[in-house]
């Protein structure tokens, strides 16, 4: 799996992913950007959102469940840590709202059993607090 990553101005980069071109990716002003598009940081977020929605819906359609409305809300808490007061992204808050028609019992298994086939969640070293709604 590949992309790359083309630099535009400022903070401003765009991006290509398999045949999808031209994906901005930019800082707010805050941050010394343009605010053209998403940051990195948000990009990531997306991603483990994305990547958990997936992995819900796969074991809910795997086990004949019908999705009315699924939606996951992510929250990187960023915090200033270290002797130079970097800015890193310390924990992640995943709330998902679910409806959905099916066995209760195998909705809950899929609650259970989901975040562990996220490959970007699992893959990223930084807490995750996922509640269920």
């Amino acid at each position: 799996m590949k992309v790359q990553i083309n630099f535009c101005e400022d903070q401003h980069f765009k991006a290509q992913a398999r045949n999808f071109t031209n994906i901005e990716m930019d800082e707010p002003k805050t941050f010394h950007g343009s605010n053209l598009g998403p940051s990195p940081v948000e990009y990531l977020l997306i991603g483990i959102g994305g990547c958990l929605g997936s992995t819900l819906s796969f074991c809910f359609r795997k086990n004949d469940i019908e999705i009315e409305d699924l939606r996951l809300t992510v929250d990187g808490i960023l915090k200033h840590t270290g002797p130079q007061n970097y800015l890193r992204l310390k924990k992640i808050i995943c709330e998902v709202e679910c409806k959905a028609k099916g066995s209760e019992e195998l909705k809950q298994k899929c609650f259970k059993k989901f975040k562990e086939y996220c490959i970007v969640s699992n893959s990223l070293g930084i807490p995750i607090e996922i509640s269920i709604l």
